[in-house]
């Protein structure tokens, strides 16, 4: 184990099965232990081959009980469960949910505490809405420093790489100043975070900037305008009840190798908050129990979802979020794994790689904090099982989660989005917005480091729940695939079941909601609502995709894009092959 830990090749996918092998061995050196005091107890007790039959069958009788109950469970969602009696398809092969026999923390016990270590906090600062920084430090005698961390937003896709460039540029082009209390230190309009030091202390301090009442209406080059005439149109006619002409705010929250079922086992309080989005008359929840993946990772996956293609034929296209930003929406992506989209899944597809392509997509873009030397080493390898994005550890930065400096970000950015009750009416003028956040805390191979998200995505649901947003915004929260590594994906069939079923569910408003219902009933001969059908049905990224479409284009989008999303029945008894699921990767057979 020790050998495994300086030897540590990281979490490349050709380098998962060191994620197996350090599993495996923290499992098969406890069961040596327990087999090894069995051994002592057989020649030491008398009957002991007695007594252990009869461990061994209360036992199995246990075990047998736990597994017919964990595979109710394995079934059942947010406000229902996975319905046998359609003539839709079904997971195939036997799906024993064995994983779930395990206590919480069994996979990773001895790795360390999911707990962040308490740093004393003795900084104090804030960002004025002047610019201006002001810090207050405890700590007598010591000079205070600011890292200024650069904004990534306009780098070229070269500079970009996550596997050999992104940090290191991060730390380059950071500049450190020191603090003086008698100076104002005045930020730049685009700076957004600052690292703030103070003797043994350290923290995060970020804004939305430019703030949105300085940001221009966008206006897309000619060259790569995504506006393209509808041949074929549907337009919002004002006549059917709820509907709404405003375009809808969009927040999608991407956690990255989470399946359905993880997503339950893992995050029951967020789960539990989840349930609570469905409020008639405001908003109504969505959970699609055959939502399936279309590749075995993250790039075809996302690819489906952001491109709406897989192999696409045409060069330097461009994400979803470009597709907003040019019918008039505030895009803003908040990458938690120093990564850049576009660069990683996509940059084959740029012949320049000077081109900058959240400079064209993006209003706003959080990505440096998550690439300091604090949170992934400079020296080595950076993507290790024990440091690193995608370490079987605790994430942390400076004391806290890292995912909470990015719900910190999230926060501030809804803030500063949306039009306040004390604004002059004047000034409320109504600019649609788009976020989209990568969290990465499933992808590890122990499936532990998850459980760590729970508490501030329940409070992150909570507060969109609490503060009225879901009126007018639609929230989706789902896995690009289920959790490819580890022991249950490497040797079960339920392992494999879970990696083609990522979590899925969106929250949608009411007046949307009803539109979709309504239209469903002019023009289709199925007369249940699409969402509910759908919940059943086969589905992929792809619809996605074209539900990110039809949510850009509001209040007149295309009807091809409609039909093909989520807000449309898909076709009954869909097959893989219809769905556009390679035979490969199957899992939901028909029969």
């Amino acid at each position: 184990m020790a050998g495994l830990y300086k030897y540590d090749h990281g979490e490349r996918f050709e380098q998962h099965g060191f994620y197996n092998l350090l599993v495996f061995l923290a499992i098969y050196i406890p069961l040596n232990l327990v087999l090894g005091g069995l051994y002592v107890l057989w020649r030491k007790v008398d009957k002991f081959p007695a007594y252990f039959a009869v461990a061994v069958l209360v036992g199995g009788i246990y075990v047998s009980i736990s597994l017919m109950h964990y595979r109710k469970v394995f079934d059942q969602g947010l406000r229902g469960s996975f319905d046998y009696s359609l003539d839709e398809c079904t997971w195939s092969g036997r799906n024993v949910p064995a994983i779930d026999l395990l206590p919480a923390g069994t996979q990773n016990f001895w790795a360390g505490s999911m707990h962040c270590k308490s740093e004393p906090q003795r900084i104090a600062a804030i960002i004025g809405e002047d610019g201006v920084l002001t810090v207050h430090c405890e700590t007598p005698g010591s000079n205070v420093l600011i890292d200024i961390l650069p904004e990534t937003r306009e780098w070229p896709l070269r500079d970009k790489d996550i596997w050999s460039t992104c940090n290191h540029m991060v730390i380059e082009r950071t500049q450190h100043l020191e603090y003086y209390n008698d100076i104002p230190f005045v930020l730049n309009d685009t700076t957004q975070t600052v690292v703030v030091r103070c003797g043994s202390s350290s923290t995060l301090v970020s804004r939305v900037a430019p703030p949105v009442s300085k940001l221009p209406v966008y206006t897309p080059p000619q060259d790569s305008d995504t506006r393209t005439p509808n041949t074929t149109s549907i337009r919002v006619s004002p006549d059917i009840l709820h509907s709404n002409r405003k375009s809808p705010n969009v927040i999608y929250l991407m956690l990255d190798a989470v399946s359905r079922r993880q997503f339950h086992r893992q995050l029951p309080h967020s789960a539990h908050i989840l349930r609570t989005l469905h409020q008639p008359g405001v908003s109504q929840i969505t959970e699609l129990f055959r939502y399936h993946s279309v590749g075995f990772s993250t790039d075809n996956n996302t690819k489906a979802m952001f491109l709406g293609d897989i192999y696409p034929k045409k060069r330097n296209t461009l994400p979803i979020w470009a597709y907003f930003r040019d019918r008039g929406y505030i895009t803003a992506r908040v990458e938690s794994g120093c990564e850049d989209w576009a660069k990683e899944y996509n940059g084959h597809n740029y012949p320049q790689q000077d081109f900058a392509v959240s400079n064209r997509s993006l209003d706003y873009e959080l990505t440096a904090p998550f690439c300091l030397p604090e949170f992934i080493p400079d020296v080595g390898n950076p993507f290790g099982n024990f440091k690193g994005p995608y370490s079987i550890i605790a994430r942390c930065l400076f004391g806290r989660y890292l995912h909470e400096w990015a719900f910190d970000y999230l926060y501030k950015l809804r803030r500063e989005l949306r039009p306040q009750p004390a604004m002059p009416q004047k000034a409320r003028k109504h600019r649609p917005y788009m976020i989209t956040v990568a969290l990465m805390e499933g992808h590890e191979g122990t499936g532990e480091v998850l459980r760590t998200l729970d508490d501030a995505l329940a409070a992150f649901i909570k507060d969109m729940r609490d503060s009225g947003e879901l009126d007018d915004t639609v929230l989706i929260i789902g896995g690009d695939h289920g959790l490819h590594m580890g022991l249950n994906f490497a040797y079960t069939q339920n392992g494999r079941i879970e990696h083609q079923n990522p979590f899925f569910a969106m929250s949608v408003p009411e007046w949307l909601h009803q539109f979709a219902g309504d239209y469903q009933a002019n023009n289709n001969q199925e007369q249940a609502h699409p969402l509910a059908l759908n919940e059943q049905r086969l589905t992929t990224p792809f619809e996605l995709h074209h539900t990110f479409r039809v949510l850009a284009e509001w209040p007149e989008f295309s009807s091809d894009s409609w039909k093909r999303s989520l807000f449309y029945a898909q076709k009954r008894g869909r097959t893989c092959d219809e769905a556009g699921i390679g035979a490969g990767f199957c899992m939901c057979k028909t029969n």
